[in-house]
């Protein structure tokens, strides 16, 4: 046998099929796991000693919103850190692609937001994909195209709504595909995506199964009606004979739903799996989640522009009428408990962060509701960037959601870093150690073993979404190798904002190339566009 490149050694592997971990080696040539065994003798350019650790396939995220800040974070420092590899973006309707000649200004202060400094100077998803691979990215990226943009981009190409609109909708979605989107994804509870109807999302849904895609759905009511909503999401999947994900099924705790909602939605994903649907949910690591402060608002404000609809909250009658009107999204808070709620990014009152709303109010001396407006008034064009964390899971349901067998281990962020203006965007831990987070309590709590973690956080997600070759330790596949540390994860803090990125994860190889190396970044970006 030719001399490997990379020759891994001493450790025991967890291989991603959920299988007892074994000792075994691991060798690398070029872009391939070319060597698994225990042999002696055999010869490596490279040899990396990994005793007492454990070897693993690269992480992949199901639902990640990387395509917000990858065009300023290449690098994908937080991301990367935690040993994922693959991240599947384009999720909950919301891309910067396609876009109509109106969303080009909201889409570049967007991603002006996240630290781009570029210009927006794409209008199809192709071009997208072109502006975010051609300049590199340190993991895989596997795209959704999203349903709002599809739609915002619709009405702008549209000179007349119904059929001629819905036929430029098919159009974008068909293009986006060709492009390399492996389906689309829709946001319910957010932007346009709030008026979009069940048959407008079926016939999406038949155009993506057409082409074996996918359909991802953050549903249109995931607490007070959650039955009716996954009753829809159902319907478009069934309609559109496409394999599914139901995205981060993650509001369980008091939420005003009946009594066994959440229950009785998890039990249909399995009923539907049972009865031939290609169907899984997803969860997040922690508790609390994280929310857009937009979601709590009315349709009729939201219709106007982020810079509008932050103007009128100063007006007491509009603030009057948003208390009456927006009773949706996050319902605890309209029954009072604003203790459940942090804020968690603003950029105009970050002495605000981290405070739960009945602080906020003390300190400040008006309600919380006051407080909100006040906040949201102030982010002026960047409303849509204020952060809120929610109280969605008490531990003992979130065990149950993580231990459940078609459940995905996703997080819902995107890769972050530590410098400039993204860094913030990302002031909870959620986006430096949530996948960790899996690995370092919850299989320490004994929620589920390690190789089981492991398996829904790489083959399973693989499998689910068709990514060949990647997702497991096995001869031939694509080298998307990571080499943990059990004493790192055993004492790292995942509850607390992190100093420094996650070293858990000692090595990491993307495509075979070492992208983190005894815990430092290298700067490479061999990743690639999936499809």
């Amino acid at each position: 046998m030719p001399a490997l490149d990379t020759l891994i050694i001493g450790a025991y592997i967890v291989d991603g099929t959920g299988a007892p971990a074994k000792r075994c080696d691991v060798g690398i040539r070029e872009d391939r796991i070319d060597y698994l065994g225990v042999k002696t003798g055999v010869q490596a350019v490279h040899t990396v000693d990994a005793t007492g650790m454990i070897v693993t396939p690269g992480l992949i995220d199901p639902h990640s919103h990387s395509d917000w800040s990858i065009l300023a974070n290449r690098a994908a420092y937080s991301t990367i850190h935690q040993g994922v590899t693959t991240e599947v973006v384009g999720n909950c309707g919301v891309t910067y692609a396609p876009l109509g000649e109106d969303d080009v200004g909201p889409a570049r202060n967007a991603l002006q937001a996240m630290g781009f400094g570029g210009e927006v100077d794409w209008r199809s998803f192709g071009g997208l994909l072109e502006a975010v691979h051609t300049g590199g990215t340190a993991q895989n990226l596997l795209w959704f195209v999203g349903h709002t943009a599809i739609r915002a981009a619709a009405q702008s190409n549209a000179e007349r709504y119904g059929k001629e609109e819905e036929r430029e909708r098919t159009r974008l979605l068909e293009e986006a595909m060709e492009a390399g989107a492996i389906g689309f994804s829709s946001g319910l509870e957010y932007g346009a995506g709030r008026f979009a109807d069940t048959a407008e999302l079926g016939e999406l849904a038949r155009v993506a199964g057409r082409r074996g895609g996918m359909y991802a759905s953050h549903i249109r009511n995931r607490d007070a009606d959650l039955g009716g909503a996954v009753d829809e999401f159902f319907e478009v999947v069934n309609h559109g004979e496409v394999r599914a994900q139901l995205s981060h099924l993650n509001v369980r705790h008091d939420t005003g739903a009946s009594d066994g909602a959440w229950e009785q939605a998890a039990q249909r994903v399995a009923d539907e799996r049972r009865r031939g649907s290609d169907v899984l949910a997803d969860i997040t690591p922690y508790p609390h989640g994280i929310g857009m402060a937009v979601g709590l608002l009315p349709g009729w404000l939201l219709q106007h522009p982020a810079a509008e609809a932050a103007q009128m909250l100063t007006d007491k009658d509009v603030r009057l009428r948003v208390r009456q009107d927006c009773d949706r999204y996050w319902r605890f808070v309209h029954r009072g408990q604003w203790d459940r709620v942090r804020l968690g990014v603003s950029t105009t009152h970050p002495e605000w962060e981290g405070l739960t709303f009945p602080q906020i109010a003390e300190q400040h001396g008006r309600d919380e509701w006051e407080c909100l407006f006040d906040i949201l008034a102030a982010a002026g064009p960047d409303l849509g960037g204020v952060q809120l964390l929610g109280l969605l899971f008490t531990e003992d349901h979130l065990t149950e959601a993580i231990s459940h067998d078609h459940f995905l281990l996703g997080v819902d962020a995107f890769t972050a870093c530590r410098q400039g203006p993204l860094n913030l965007r990302t002031r909870h831990p959620l986006f430096y150690f949530g996948h960790t987070h899996y690995l370092a309590h919850h299989v320490a709590a004994g929620t589920l073993s390690m190789e089981i973690a492991i398996h829904k956080m790489t083959g399973m997600v693989a499998d689910h979404f068709g990514i060949g070759g990647r997702g497991y330790l096995r001869e031939g596949y694509r080298a998307d190798v990571v080499v943990f540390d059990p004493e790192v994860l055993a004492r790292t803090d995942t509850w607390s904002m992190p100093p420094e990125y996650a070293d858990a994860a000692r090595f990491v190889w993307v495509n075979g190339v070492p992208v983190v190396f005894d815990a430092r970044h290298t700067g490479r970006l061999p990743g690639q566009m999936l499809r």
